[in-house]
Formats: C-alpha cells, sequence, structure tokens
C-alpha cells in the first residue's frame, strides 16, 4: 500500500474554518431536540408532530407537508387583514433576529440563512394567525378547515411538542407587529386559549409571567402551569433562598405498600395546583388528575423540557412525575388511587395507566433540591415506625413469655413435618420404584 502524504496547511485551514464557525462565547440554547436516552424511556413518537412542523427540526418531512400550503395561506390573510401587499416588513425583522433565533436551538441547522428566515417568518405567521383565528371570533373563517375540530385537536397536539417550538423572542415580536384592534389580542392569552380543556389544568395570573423569561410557546405553557405550585412547595421543603431544602430522603413504597402500613390517600379539595400534595396524620392528601390519550405526550414532553434547565433550576413536573412514578407500580396501585378519587382513568385500563407511570419514571432527573423531600422523609418515617409497632405488637401478643415462644417453635415443628410427610406420599406415589427392594430387573 503507499504511503499518503500529511498536507499540513490543508488540515490547518480546516481546523481553522471549524474554529470560525463557532462562537466566541457558549451561548445556551433554549429548543432541544430530544436524546435517545430519553427517547428510550418511552414511546418514541410522543415526542414527533402528526401533522405540522413548527422550527427547523422537523421541517421537510413528507406527512407534515400538506401543511405547508395551509401556512402560505394564513401569511397572505394576515397580508390582507392588514391591507399590505407584500412581507417585506415582517421578513427584515427576522433577518435582525437571525442570528439570535438560530442560537435557540441546539445543534447545527443544516439551513442556509434565507431558508432560516424564510422559515421563521412563515412558521412564525402562521402561529400567531392561529392563536388569532381560533380566540378571536370577529377574525374566525367558519369554512377555514384548520379550524375543524379534528385538525384543531392535533394542531394542539403538535403545539405543544419541545421538539416543536420557535424563539418567544421573535414570535413575539411578530405578533406585536401584526397586533389588531381588539383588546382581547394578547399572545399569551391566546395561546392558554388554544389549549385550554387538553392540556392538564392550566390556570395562573398571566399578569405575573416574565415575557422575557419565556422560551417559546411550550415554554411559556409550562411555567403557567407550574407557577402556582411555586407560592405552594411544602414549607419543610423551603430554604432560606426560597429553594427546596436538601432534605435526606429516600423513596417511598407503592400505594399499596403504604396502604399496608396504615397510610391512607384521599382526594385533596382545596389547592391551586395539581402538584399541591400534602401528607399529615398518616394521610397522603393529592389533588385528582385525570389521566387521557394525551396525557403521557403531555407529561413526557414536560419532563423532557425540564432535563435541559440549567443545573440547579427547580424540576417541578419531573419531581412530581418521579412521586406518581413511586406510587404507581402496578394496576393494582391505580386501582386504589382511582377508588380514592384520586386518578380518573379514562383510558378505561388500570394497567395501561401504571404502564404509562413505568415509563415516565424511567430516565427522569428530578430537582437537586427535591420538591417533595420533605414529605417522603415524613411518609418513610411514619411507614418505619408504623411497622415497627406492628412488629412490638405481635411480640407482645403471641411472645409474651417463654412458653409462648415454645408453642409457636412447636406449631412451626408440626407444620413442618406435615409438609414433609405430605410431600414424601406425593413424591413415591409419582415414583413406586422407591419403594422396591432390589435393584432393577435386566433385561
Amino acid at each position: 500500500m503507499a504511503e499518503q502524504n500529511l498536507d499540513r496547511n490543508s488540515i490547518v485551514l480546516d481546523i481553522k474554518e471549524e474554529l470560525n464557525e463557532l462562537p466566541s462565547r457558549y451561548s445556551r440554547p433554549s429548543i432541544f431536540k430530544v436524546d435517545d436516552y430519553l427517547r428510550s424511556g418511552g414511546w418514541d413518537n410522543v415526542y414527533d408532530p402528526e401533522i405540522v412542523a413548527i422550527g427547523p427540526y422537523h421541517h421537510g418531512k413528507t406527512h407534515l407537508k400538506y401543511m405547508e400550503q395551509h401556512k402560505f395561506r394564513y401569511l397572505k390573510r394576515l397580508l390582507d387583514r392588514r391591507n399590505e401587499n407584500q412581507a417585506d416588513h415582517y421578513i427584515d425583522a427576522v433577518i435582525g433576529m437571525e442570528e439570535r433565533a438560530r442560537k435557540c436551538y441546539a445543534g447545527s441547522i443544516d439551513l442556509s440563512k434565507n431558508e432560516f428566515v424564510k422559515l421563521m417568518v412563515r412558521d412564525g405567521c402562521f402561529l400567531i394567525e392561529l392563536l388569532r383565528y381560533h380566540g378571536l371570533k370577529n377574525l374566525r373563517d367558519p369554512d377555514d378547515p384548520i379550524l375543524q375540530e379534528r385538525t384543531l385537536s392535533q394542531l394542539r397536539h403538535d403545539i405543544v411538542l419541545v421538539e416543536n417550538q420557535l424563539p418567544f423572542f421573535l414570535l413575539n415580536q411578530l405578533f406585536i407587529m401584526t397586533k389588531s384592534e381588539d383588546p382581547n389580542d394578547d399572545i399569551i392569552s391566546l395561546t392558554l386559549l388554544f389549549v385550554k380543556g387538553m392540556f392538564l389544568n392550566l390556570s395562573a395570573p398571566v399578569g405575573s409571567l416574565q415575557i422575557k423569561k419565556i422560551d417559546h410557546l411550550f415554554g411559556l405553557i409550562h411555567d403557567v402551569w407550574v407557577l402556582p405550585f411555586t407560592k405552594t412547595v411544602p414549607q419543610g421543603n423551603i430554604g432560606k433562598n426560597n429553594q427546596a431544602s436538601a432534605v435526606e430522603w429516600d423513596n417511598i413504597n407503592s400505594a399499596s405498600g403504604l396502604r399496608e402500613a396504615g397510610i391512607k390517600f384521599k382526594k385533596a379539595k382545596d389547592y391551586t395546583s395539581l402538584m399541591d400534595i400534602k401528607f399529615v396524620g398518616g394521610v397522603l392528601r393529592i389533588p385528582q388528575l385525570n389521566i387521557y390519550y394525551e396525557t403521557e405526550s403531555q407529561f413526557t414532553n414536560l419532563v423532557a423540557y425540564e432535563q435541559y434547565l440549567p443545573d440547579g433550576e427547580p424540576r417541578y413536573v419531573s419531581d412530581y412525575t418521579f412521586f406518581l412514578h413511586c406510587l404507581i407500580n402496578t394496576p393494582h396501585d391505580v386501582e386504589l388511587l382511582r377508588r380514592r378519587g384520586i386518578i380518573g382513568n379514562c383510558l378505561g385500563n388500570d394497567e395501561e395507566v401504571s404502564l404509562m407511570f413505568n415509563r415516565l419514571g424511567k430516565s427522569i432527573l428530578t430537582s437537586s433540591k427535591f420538591s417533595y423531600s420533605q414529605t417522603f422523609a415524613d411518609v418513610n418515617r411514619h411507614y418505619r415506625r408504623r411497622t415497627k409497632k406492628w412488629v412490638a405488637k405481635l411480640w407482645r401478643d403471641y411472645f409474651n413469655s417463654p412458653w409462648s415462644i415454645l408453642k409457636f417453635l412447636a406449631a412451626v415443628a408440626l407444620l413442618a413435618l406435615a409438609f414433609l410427610q405430605t410431600f414424601y406420599t406425593v413424591y413415591s406415589y409419582y415414583n413406586p420404584k422407591i419403594n422396591s427392594n432390589g435393584p432393577p430387573s435386566g433385561s
């Protein structure tokens, strides 16, 4: 084999080009493509859109191309609504945000600057107009196929996927530039209205949200969902900096195991968040969670979003999901919680729900300062105390004298002898040669 010559100058130029393409400082992205490690924890398709691609990650997929014509149709309707002939104004605005927007996506985006800007304008205008046409009746076209309930259901599913997002600052800028005179034309209110009724229980004071800290529409939904819980984290978990304190804790037993130890389960009545779980006086009070077909997709994407948060940031949904994962191991656990009104099973099958939480609990990273650390510690302390009491009561009631111990040992011995005699009788019946006195006869 001929020896290959090294081209030092070529290597130097190649590395120089690679270095020049990198920014001088690392900029943390806010929109991630879920890695294989997380995807292996559950169903792979819970991260993938059904009918529409928003942003670059799923752009160009064959089964999503049908919606591209509707994106341009919505852009044209936007221009007609504003009596504009061209989209130059919006294109120029996105060009000014192109570099910042590209940095929001993890990994390299295989799109030229022109392609990326075109994608942002088209997808961004489609999203903001979709929110308006759905929420503002004076703009709605009753014959619009996009607003038919079946299509809307699929769009809701796709818009709340962690990979299917646009940077919020870009989307909000386009929204401001195209704002109508309707007083209800507000991007946050219209987003929450769009997903109302399908995305768990969304109810939070919108005014307390900080626009600058919102990553994207899915991040907005996440922040709204966890906001009430941030104000009601159990006081035992609160540290000096309003963060959960580092309480030592171990995993709790399943619902069935805890019930056997005397712990009771009741549906919480007064709560501001689904995650507001309390343990007082041997009773776990848990708000009712209704399980629908889309619940797994919602939880999986919320957890995935939190897995990419900076270290030290609280992962409230991950903590809540892990709590439920610990409680639910088998269909019997689901049945117990369902009978107590804590689980509303709209899937109709307890095993489906238990398998769902088994999947959700895999590969999950909770907060460094676990939101339920004090609750777990209290439950385990109660569990161990009750177990010790039962052992002490058993010893007191049945082994309170040497004669009691001797009686117990005698009873165990009699049971063992009876078992051996029964086993020998059955074994002899099926193996008669064991009773023969001579060796087996030869042929």
